[in-house]
């Protein structure tokens, strides 16, 4: 998919000395710095603050609505600075226009807005801002991150990160072996369940979902892989059965 103005930063990408760093919600309904110059290739990373806001990407005509195809972090619910960031690459000299889309208190209408590259006259900061004043209710994009990557800090109390940007996650499984029997020149199958622990590495998943809320990133590895260590103790664990059982 391409992206307006914006593009993913490839995985190998860290920040530097040329990221601009922006607080979101960190001095009130605002970004700060909310008037931003950047050059084309530098990062834009944004760090959330209390209470729930988002980082989403607008036109200048309709300041408190997604642009198609634009960026979005997803809404970032935390009680203190949170250590998940959301970061874009600016590709180009256009304007780029930002807006938080939290609906309870109307963040976007109360001046919550920012720019990079905005012009000095014209379309000025300023202007968006008015415009944003009397905006009609915020709206979101439907679907979870896009045009940007969003890095998931601090996890759930049952797994732990890694400097590499992975976690390490303990899981419960419960599964169904069936298993092919052969004892005595005969031959017949098995069916039986089992419970057993496991731990595994998965990488951080960036995709989160957001209409006022947050979905746990990593809530979400587990469940996309824990296919992987099913496959592999399942099949140690029915291989086991297997042998006792041609033991018989």
């Amino acid at each position: 998919m391409r992206f307006s103005t914006a593009s993913v930063i490839g995985a190998a990408a860290t920040a530097s000395a040329q990221t601009i760093q922006v607080s979101v919600g960190e001095n009130g309904l605002t970004f700060t710095p909310n008037d931003i110059t950047a050059t084309v290739g530098q990062s834009v990373e944004f760090s959330f603050f209390p209470k729930n806001h988002s980082v989403t990407q607008s036109s200048f005509a309709e300041p408190c609505h997604p642009l198609a195809g634009g960026f979005f972090s997803t809404f970032m619910p935390t009680t203190a600075e949170s250590s998940t960031t959301f970061t874009i690459v600016v590709n180009d000299t256009k304007p780029i226009w930002i807006y938080c889309g939290q609906t309870t208190g109307n963040h976007c209408q109360s001046g919550m807005v920012a720019a990079i590259n905005a012009p000095t006259t014209g379309n000025t900061l300023t202007a968006f801002a008015a415009l944003a004043k009397n905006a009609t209710a915020s709206t979101s994009p439907p679907g979870g991150v896009a045009g940007g990557i969003l890095k998931v800090g601090s996890a759930s109390s049952n797994s732990s990160s890694s400097a590499s940007g992975e976690k390490t996650v303990t899981a419960s499984v419960t599964t169904t072996v069936t298993a092919l029997v052969t004892s005595g020149g005969s031959s017949y199958t098995t069916t039986y369940g089992t419970t057993y622990g496991t731990t595994y590495t998965t990488p951080v998943a960036a995709g989160a979902t957001g209409s006022g809320s947050s979905t746990s990133s990593a809530a979400k590895s587990t469940g996309t892989n824990a296919a992987s260590p099913l496959a592999v103790n399942g099949g140690i664990v029915g291989a086991a059965l297997v042998f006792a059982l041609g033991m018989l």
